[in-house]
């Protein structure tokens, strides 16, 4: 008889964002940062097997993987974009992965 073993991971997802006293030579108004993290900086390294950032087609290397933490992208830009996140878990038999979507807004000049 087969058993089976469910693990729940709490991940906590966020960005910070803040507008530049000066716009870059790009026209780059504001620093950015989006992150995944385990709720109260647990770690999660052994239940995540990777972190991919599904960033906007204008950005250099728009998929950016994060192997190891942190898993974080740090960026500037102008304007907010629909930013997907893929998770990618460790099982014992496969690899499974999820993906939620960020609407990375950004404040106000």
């Amino acid at each position: 008889m087969a058993s089976s073993c469910a693990v729940q991971v709490k991940l906590e997802l966020g960005h910070r964002a803040q507008v530049r006293k000066k716009p870059t030579v790009e026209g780059f108004t504001h620093d950015w940062m989006v992150f995944v993290r385990g709720p109260e900086h647990s770690n999660i390294q052994h239940f995540v097997e990777k972190v991919v950032f599904h960033l906007h087609e204008s950005f250099p290397r728009p998929k950016r993987v994060c192997k190891d933490p942190p898993y974080k992208v740090e960026e500037s830009g102008y304007a907010g974009f629909i930013l997907p996140i893929e998770f990618c878990f460790f099982t014992p038999t496969s690899r499974t992965s999820t993906t939620l979507t960020k609407n990375q807004q950004q404040p106000d000049s």
